[in-house]
């Protein structure tokens, strides 16, 4: 008697090996990981103010676009951004429209894209090496000190995480399994669609450099990824991709020139500091598997029997960095879509980590944690905040007791975890050190908003927004990147003094918002009321000017490091 079984494919027996329904546990696992990222973004989304720069351009930009309806071109106080596509732009106007104007409303779009990105992040994790995989992954993604800070950040880089990691879940369904797999590749084009018109066309670049490496080590993938290429899925790409892009350059020329903004960014941070902040983002996990990494590399990478589900972590990490650092112009926060792909090879390297390197990870981890808080007291600029300004020293001193709470929690929870690893229970131990980070966490997001004043306009706003009627006028002295806050907490629109219009700025309307000080001090001598914004440090510059010419000169408020200036009691 012959009993009748099922025959496997190659696929079902090698490249997906949860044959049978997913356990309880697998479900849990997940749910708690959601659970974890929705308390870590959404419930801390109304902690502090936007900041200057990206935040205060993305928020301002969407508060524009839901007022004036020109869902095509984002402004910042009338000046076109074109730098940015516009759909981290619609996602925050519709967060808006829902729940009003509010930095939380801000947030909730990039809080839901990391928490996407992590829901991604176990699933691509479970696809490779099954849901314990995933789940570790998961875990070192939303307790990284990266997903604290700039993956909280209102920019438009955790969108497109959130779309390059989907993109990748689809390429991975479609390598592993014939069946759909011309479905699964059609989803990876339309994430690759909804990445560029997130971040611009590099997305396609990105994903091409990634596949393009995984090709090339693997016959398997050559094979399988050829049907990437098919003229449907470049045509599906073409379609959604396109109208911005011909729409932008047909009513702005040159926008689509190798020299344009949209293509080069300006470079934040030196490349050395950038580097050293990968290191600080990706804490505790890249210290934990350290040791293994510098002293058993063999054993971790596996030469002799290197994987598909080995060398797409690899190849996410080094081409994310790569692009970070090269078309993301070296932002500290534009990394951030490295953040999965390092938690899978995290994951990995923990697992294949011997017992005695685990202690050591766990040691320099603790070794590394106090060294950055102790130096950050030290010298607050270590955290790469001083940029235009003066950091402030006296809001950094009264963190210090909350800096002192986490080297505490941080030794603690350290100790537990050496207990579990010399009981060989690794995944335990991993799962307490990264729980420290969550009051850790919880430290940084709140250090950041305590912050606030010294980096945002916030509280000019408010104090400005009562007392300007029709004829009163806001001034302010700095780029527009720089006091672009105003734009999101600025019931009006503002003028700018000693800057030029930008290159995209062709209506005499636009332009007229540039004053030079000759035309300032002329208006400051009318009836009419004139609030100026400016540095500390230019005060008694302005002071002197206005004092000789007008002898109307009042300092009405400081906010943070900016003082407010004005032709009215």
């Amino acid at each position: 008697m012959v009993a009748g079984a099922q025959t496997l494919s190659l696929d079902d027996t090698f490249l997906a090996p949860q044959i049978l329904h997913p356990p309880p546990t697998r479900h849990a696992l997940l749910a708690f990981l959601l659970a974890l990222t929705a308390m870590l973004h959404i419930g801390t989304a109304a902690w502090g103010d936007l900041y200057d720069g990206a935040e205060g351009q993305l928020a301002g930009g969407a508060r524009e676009m839901l007022d004036s309806k020109q869902w095509l071109l984002p402004t910042n106080d009338g000046a076109p951004l074109l730098q940015t596509p516009p759909l981290a732009y619609w996602a925050i106007a519709i967060s808006f429209k829902v729940f009003g104007l509010s930095a939380a409303a801000a947030r909730l779009p990039i809080a839901l894209a990391m928490l996407g990105s992590v829901a991604l992040t176990f699933l691509i994790g479970e696809r490779l090496a099954g849901y314990w995989r995933g789940f570790a992954a998961g875990l070192i993604h939303v307790c990284s000190a990266g997903a604290f800070l700039p993956g909280r950040m209102v920019t438009p880089d955790a969108i497109f995480s959130l779309f390059i990691a989907a993109a990748i879940y689809c390429a991975v369904r479609g390598y592993q399994k014939q069946k759909f797999r011309q479905a699964w590749f059609a989803g990876f084009w339309f994430a690759a669609s909804f990445a560029s018109l997130t971040k611009g066309p590099g997305a396609l670049i990105y994903l091409a450099a990634i596949c393009g490496l995984l090709a090339i080590l693997f016959r398997e993938a050559r094979l399988r990824f050829r049907l990437l290429l098919h003229w449907r899925n470049v045509a599906l790409f073409v379609l959604l991709v396109a109208p911005w892009f011909v729409w932008a350059h047909q009513h702005f020329p040159g926008f689509l020139s190798p020299s344009s903004n949209w293509i080069h960014s300006t470079t934040d941070l030196p490349r050395r500091r950038f580097l050293l902040f990968q290191f600080a983002w990706c804490f505790p996990a890249i210290f934990l598997v350290l040791p293994g990494l510098i002293f058993a590399p063999r054993k971790i990478f596996r030469p002799d029997e290197f994987t598909f589900a080995d060398a797409l972590p690899l190849s996410w990490t080094v081409v994310a960095l790569l692009a970070a650092l090269l078309i993301g112009g070296g932002h500290a926060y534009s990394s951030i879509v490295a953040l999965p792909g390092f938690a899978l090879f995290a994951a990995c390297a923990w697992e294949r980590t011997s017992r005695p390197l685990r202690k050591a990870g766990l040691g320099v981890c603790l070794f590394a944690g106090v060294a950055v808080v102790t130096s950050a007291i030290l010298s607050p600029a270590i955290l790469g905040l001083k940029s235009e300004r003066p950091f402030p020293d006296a809001p950094w001193l009264l963190m210090r007791p909350m800096a002192q709470l986490a080297v505490c929690l941080l030794f603690v929870f350290s100790v537990v975890a050496v207990f579990f690893v010399r009981k060989s229970r690794a995944e335990i131990a991993l799962t307490i050190i990264l729980g420290s980070m969550v009051p850790i966490g919880f430290c940084l997001v709140e250090s950041a908003s305590r912050l606030a004043p010294f980096f945002s306009l916030a509280d000019a706003a408010d104090y400005l927004n009562p007392r300007l009627d029709q004829h009163g006028e806001v001034v302010y002295e700095g780029s527009l990147r720089s006091g672009s806050s105003l734009s999101f907490y600025l019931d009006k629109k503002f003028f700018l003094v000693n800057q030029m219009p930008t290159a995209f700025e062709r209506d005499p309307a636009a332009q007229n918002k540039y004053l030079d000080e000759h035309f300032l001090l002329e208006a400051w001598d009318g009836s009419n009321p004139i609030y100026l914004i400016v540095d500390e440090e230019r005060v008694s510059y302005w002071r002197k000017l206005i004092t000789n010419r007008v002898h109307i000169y009042h300092q009405v408020t400081t906010c943070g490091s900016r003082v407010v200036l004005s032709n009215q009691l």
